[in-house]
């Protein structure tokens, strides 16, 4: 799922980080906006580690601790979400200004496939009403093989 953010989206989420941030007495600085718009940029769940090293090979500047310090904080204000697909690792992938979706992770290849299903959210709404829960948000993951390694 290709996900390119216009300049309006991208303006709206600095600006929420740069709120998120002050409320919190931490300061907006020129790596945390790099690391911001870099993400933002990144239309793969990625790993920290993966990000610096995308980010050093493309000359940015930036520390490992502030990557590591920075991810959370961004989880936190919504920007980015942080996924788990059974690996010790958490990876992560931009949300803001995209709709909800799903994943199917190949066994094999460790491939990652999003998908968007209404039926999905559907099936929240209906079990969280009939258990009289309110539903936030939910994660489904489908486990199998890929066209690709089957």
């Amino acid at each position: 799922m290709a996900r390119t953010l216009s300049s309006d989206v991208i303006d709206r989420a600095e600006a929420m980080f740069r709120e998120y941030l002050r409320s919190r007495a931490l300061k907006y600085t020129s790596e945390r906006r790099t690391l911001l718009l870099e993400v933002l940029r990144n239309n793969e769940h990625f790993e920290a580690e993966q990000l610096l090293i995308s980010m050093r090979h493309a000359g940015k500047r930036i520390a490992k601790a502030t990557i590591y310090r920075t991810l959370p904080l961004l989880v936190d204000c919504g920007v980015v979400k942080q996924v788990q697909f059974g690996e010790k690792l958490a990876r992560y992938e931009h949300t803001f200004g995209q709709g909800p979706h799903d994943h199917m992770i190949c066994l094999r290849c460790r491939r990652v496939i999003e998908f968007d299903s209404a039926a999905a959210a559907r099936l929240r709404e209906t079990e969280a009403a009939r258990h009289r829960f309110t539903a936030h948000s939910h994660r489904f993951q489908i486990w199998g093989v890929c066209s690709q390694c089957r």
